[in-house]
């Protein structure tokens, strides 16, 4: 899949190119989707739990009539693309390096179902003596943009698209994933990190990139960064130890 810039707006060419990528793995999810709803949707909160009485806003325009030659639509077996070209699997916004998000696709903070899930999740934990907290929660694509550039200038670039999303494949910009704790992969062997591994699952959280996946998933391991899914699907992914590319049969590469 191309290169995606950081553009003022994702091209209609980039859209299509995107979609023809998705379409050419519908099959093969439409075959292989096992019978599940999502417990997400697109509808965000603020940025931190303690903002969570603002009104909620829907996390991405409002599907209008598209242009089938700007911004194609479809649906098969489950996969849909709303009006921006942006997938969905059963209702589940897909980002990783192969399926980007616009620009303009923000819902400006966390889900209120992932607040929920997560105070739910540190609860349980800290009744079990362990410490939870969010670290980083929603981030633009702007923010996406600044951390990558300060992070290619740092690194370089090979090594950090191994560790960060380019702008646009942040699963941050959908307001479904946060950062626990620590930044750190030893984080994993922390009493923390292991009862996160264990129990996520059970208020619908995964770990987005698990230790050996890295080629699967595109990114290096990350016991601290979690994914809201629901507890459907986190808890198929636990219980079968697959991550969300090899349980749907998609692409991560850019």
């Amino acid at each position: 899949m191309s290169r995606h810039r950081t553009d003022r707006r994702i091209t209609a060419g980039l859209v299509v190119g995107t979609v023809a990528i998705a379409l050419a793995v519908a099959a093969t999810v439409a075959a292989n989707r096992p019978a599940q709803s999502s417990d997400a949707s697109t509808t965000p909160a603020e940025t931190t739990r303690t903002q969570e009485s603002a009104p909620a806003a829907s996390s991405a325009p409002a599907p209008t009539e598209p242009d089938p030659e700007a911004t194609p639509t479809d649906h098969l077996g489950g996969v849909s693309f709303d009006s921006e070209g942006v997938l969905h699997i059963d209702g589940h916004v897909v980002v990783n390096k192969s399926f980007a998000l616009p620009e303009t696709f923000g819902p400006g903070g966390l889900h209120p179902d992932l607040v929920g899930a997560f105070d739910a999740m540190a609860a349980e934990a800290s009744a079990a003596g362990i410490s939870l907290r969010i670290v980083s929660g929603y981030r633009s694509f702007a923010h996406q943009a600044d951390n990558y550039t300060r992070r290619v200038a740092s690194v370089g670039q090979d090594a950090a698209d191994r560790g960060m999303a380019r702008p646009g494949h942040s699963e941050h910009q959908t307001g479904l994933a946060i950062d626990v704790n620590d930044l750190s992969t030893s984080f994993g062997q922390t009493p923390a990190g292991q009862w996160v591994a264990a129990n996520a699952h059970r208020f619908g959280f995964v770990i987005r990139y698990p230790e050996g996946k890295e080629a699967v998933t595109g990114f290096k391991y990350e016991p601290w960064h979690l994914r809201y899914f629901g507890v459907e699907l986190a808890t198929e992914l636990a219980t079968s130890g697959l991550t969300f590319e090899e349980h749907f049969g998609l692409p991560s590469s850019y």
